[in-house]
Order: C-alpha cells, then structure tokens, then sequence
C-alpha cells in the first residue's frame, strides 16, 4: 500500500502542475450508483437461521482521463458504501460485514479505493484496487457491494486481434469485507494463506472465433491453467449460435501449503438466439482427486458454464443446465429481460460413494425504464430453488432496485 500511496502522489501532483495535462481533467468521468438490495434465504432445515438482509448502498467513481505526456498518467477513485436497513440477526448473511469474536453483524460497511494508471500506445497498466473480470479471477457483484482487489493488472492490445493480460494480486475484499486478505481456499483443508495470485493470459479473435489461455499461480498453493474455445455463427439476420468450451486444469505448486491437488473440469455451454428467444445448453464435468480449488472472500468462477447459486463443483460432479431467455424488446414490455434456468448435478462424491446430487431452478428478472425522466432506473429479481442431497435445501430471493447516474 505504500508504494501505491507514493505512485498516486506523484501522479496528483504532476496532474495538478502542468498544463500540458489537460485532457487528465477534460476526459475525467464520474458515476454515481445507488442499489436498494433484499436478499432473503431460507432453509428447508428447520434447525437452521434463515438469512437476510435489506441494504442501501450508494458507489461513486471517479475515472480521469489521461495526460498528454509519451508516457500517459491516470487516476481512478471510488468510495462504496452500504447501510443495513434491516434488524440484525447478528449472524453470517454473506452480505456485509460479521465481527466473529464479538457475534455482531455490522451496521454499515465502507470501501475506499485508487487506483493509478498508466499507458503507452495501447497498452495499460493499473496499480492499487482493481476488479479483474478473467477466467481465473473473478469479482463477485451478486449482492451489494462487490468483491475488490489490490494489486496490479496489465492489459495491452498492441497486437491485431490480441489481447495479452498479466498481473499480481495480492490481496482480496470480499463482497462481505471492507478489510482486505491473503488469499486462501473456501475449500482447503489447511485454511493456508498465499502472498499473491499471479497470472498471465492471451486472447486471440479471429473469424468469429476466439481462443484464450490463461496461466495462474496462487503461491505455494496452486498452479492452474485455463484454455477456452468460443465459436460464433450466424445462420441469416435473426438466427445466432454461440458456443463455448472451457477447461481447467489445477495442480498444487512451490510449498503445497493444502496438499496435493488435483483437479481437471471440463465445461461447455451453446446459446442460440432467434430474435427475442435465446435458447441455451450446457455440461460440466468435475474431474481429478480434488473438488475444484475455490478462492474464498467470495471470488466466483463463473467461466465454468455451470455457476449460479449453487457452484456444482464437487468431486466427481457431472452436471447440465437448459436455459430459456426472452427479451422483451419491441413490445409494450421493451427493457424487461427473462432468464429461466434449471441445474442438475449428479455423481458427487460422498463418504458412501458417487451418490451426491445438487438441483437449482432459477427465475431471473430484470426491468430498465424506458422513459427519459426515468433513464438509469432498474429493478432486478431472482428467485432460486436450491436442493443438495449432502447439504441444505433453501429458497433464495433477490431484489434489486438500482439508479445510475453519470456526471
């Protein structure tokens, strides 16, 4: 943290004192986010609490634009903050913030972050708080505030129809956080920390095709590979298929700080799109002697095709998914979108054999107005039917409603 605090120095500084610097403030953006959020879950398990929590949340970022200089400086800027509506229940509700040693559920939870920037012809790098969107590291937006990270990210797309990414991180906030970790496993044995994730990758597009690759190493803890196909086709005007195939690769790495490890998932998904209906179908296999590798503080894999409430990613694990979308664009109901989505997973490990299954059903529901005086006004529904043989069944519901507006 202190060599970010001496790098954004030295940026202010030279931003504010030249003139040459002008485009710094000229291209500046800043948005204003506010989510009123309820999440509700409750267990079938009547020995279980149920969890909730109703929050107001307000995000303001800053994002600067760029000086004019051979080597081009920027600065980014956000202050997220969420308040709890609801009573405490003072227990765990994965939303905001829990104080284990005093069992207190927080009142409020507060996320400050910066981030410099710095870019040369077209490639970029940041330094300071960063929310990754990679195969192999995720922000998690689910709830309220999202799960954030410090560290450095370098992107640069110099090369035609190539994106090369790297970077190190070494800390994460979760979702539920304001302070930040050493990352470790949700589902290691040994809870061990690592100092950083690091990582590279490489995109490449070509004829409605795309491969990527990407290479992570979580410190004395894991070596992980990701190797991706997508395949774009369009039939004529109205009729677009879009499939795409994953797999994960995971082995421990350096000190094996949790073990051995080893984890191989095999992942595919296909959309086809017909005007307003998109129709979708995907398979997940989970393979090796481990169950896959998770990052805890709330890092989802959502390059697994199969990701949603329930992660069905447990040992042996096969699971499929069908899907039906509608946008209701071009009709009296323009800016609603549907999802309804079914999970089926079978063949888990267990202590008694290969006889764990894991089920969810999903209602999603998102609506943007479309009046001017209304414009950046949202609401967002889910409603998800979970069932797991080896574990808890529960009905989960999330509301949303969200206004964004930018300066």
């Amino acid at each position: 943290m202190k060599l970010n605090s001496v790098l954004l120095g030295i940026i202010a500084t030279s931003c504010l004192n030249s003139v040459v610097h002008a485009d710094f403030v000229k291209d500046t953006t800043a948005n204003l986010y506010l989510k009123n959020f309820y999440f509700d879950r409750n267990f079938d398990d009547a020995n279980s609490k149920d969890l909730s929590n109703w929050s107001q949340a307000a995000t303001l970022t800053i994002n600067s634009g760029y000086t004019d200089t051979p080597l081009q400086l920027g600065l980014d800027l956000s202050a997220r903050y969420a308040y709890r509506l609801s009573s405490a229940k003072n227990i765990v509700d994965n939303v905001m913030p829990y104080d284990a040693s005093k069992q207190q559920q927080a009142q409020d939870q507060l996320k400050l972050g910066a981030t410099a920037k710095f870019k040369y012809s077209d490639t970029e790098l940041k330094i300071g708080e960063v929310i990754p969107k990679l195969p192999i590291v995720h922000t998690d937006v689910a709830m309220q505030l999202p799960t954030t990270f410090l560290g450095g990210i370098l992107e640069s797309k110099d090369f035609a129809n190539t994106k090369i990414t790297a970077g190190r991180l070494t800390k994460v906030s979760g979702r539920n956080a304001e302070d930040y970790y050493k990352f470790q496993l949700t589902n290691g044995k040994n809870k061990a920390q690592s100092d950083a994730l690091d990582f590279v990758g490489l995109d490449y597009d070509f004829n409605d095709q795309q491969i990527r690759y990407f290479y992570a190493k979580l410190e004395d803890i894991y070596d992980q590979h990701f190797l991706s196909y997508e395949f774009r086709h369009n039939f004529n005007a109205t009729i677009h298929l879009k499939s795409n195939f994953y797999l994960f690769d995971t082995k421990e790495s350096g000190d094996a700080l949790e073990g051995k490890l080893d984890n191989q998932v095999y992942a595919t998904i296909h959309m086809l799109n017909y005007g307003n209906h998109t129709f979708g179908l995907g398979y997940k296999y989970v393979g090796g002697d481990n169950a896959f590798p998770l990052l805890a503080n709330w890092v989802p894999q959502v390059y697994s095709a199969n990701w949603s409430v329930g992660t069905f990613m447990q040992q042996d694990e096969r699971s499929w998914q069908v899907r039906y979308d509608y946008d209701f664009k071009d009709t009296p109901l323009n800016g609603l979108k549907s999802i309804i989505r079914y999970y089926d997973g079978d063949h888990i490990k267990t202590n008694t054999g290969n006889n764990g299954t894991e089920k969810e059903f999903d209602l999603i529901l998102n609506y943007d107005f479309q009046q001017l005086q209304l414009k950046g006004l949202g609401i967002s529904w889910l409603y998800a039917d979970y069932k797991n043989s080896v574990s808890k069944d529960y009905i989960e519901n999330r509301l949303g409603l969200y206004y964004t507006y930018k300066f």
